[in-house]
């Protein structure tokens, strides 16, 4: 079976949240992905809760589309685990992170996925990547009627410079 794989671009503050900073940040990412030959195009909108210096609750509205796959929209609900180590100043480090999470969606694209990565901070940037494993509840189906994966892969990069709400 072929599993979808896409890489990401994020922008914006993902997963930690370092000391000093606010409560809740944004962020913006992109990607395109490839499933048996054929391309799509995911944008996520994301808004960080840190509701403790180890644990975000990150909800990100989606989209994916392509010119095989329906229009699929909804939004992603993860519990983000993560710890950093920073140098006094705070200005360099690596941050890890992981957790569960649930996709609702339309076009029978809901499901439940796992995220991991690892950030390594440089003065003001942020550069890391990981991936996120999704699982869907239901066989999803392409616009010419194919069968897509029941499940997919999807590699992101983090570039951040950060942004507070």
């Amino acid at each position: 079976m072929k599993k979808l794989i896409s890489i990401l671009v994020v922008l914006g503050g993902l997963i930690s949240s370092p000391a000093g900073a606010q409560n809740l940040t944004y962020d913006l990412s992109g990607g395109i992905g490839t499933y048996n030959g054929n391309t799509y195009t995911e944008i996520d909108v994301g808004l960080n809760w840190y509701l403790t210096n180890y644990l975000n609750w990150r909800n990100s509205i989606f989209t994916q589309f392509g010119s095989s796959i329906d229009n699929v929209y909804g939004l992603d609900t993860a519990a983000i685990f993560g710890t950093s180590f920073y140098n006094e100043g705070g200005k360099f480090g690596v941050e890890g992170f992981a957790g569960p999470g649930l996709r609702f969606a339309n076009e029978d694209a809901s499901g439940y996925f796992g995220k991991a990565g690892l950030i390594f901070a440089i003065g003001g940037l942020r550069i890391g990547g990981g991936a996120q494993v999704t699982k869907y509840y239901e066989t999803r189906r392409d616009k010419f009627g194919f069968k897509m994966p029941d499940e997919e892969v999807q590699y992101f990069i983090i570039l951040s410079g950060g942004g507070n709400l």
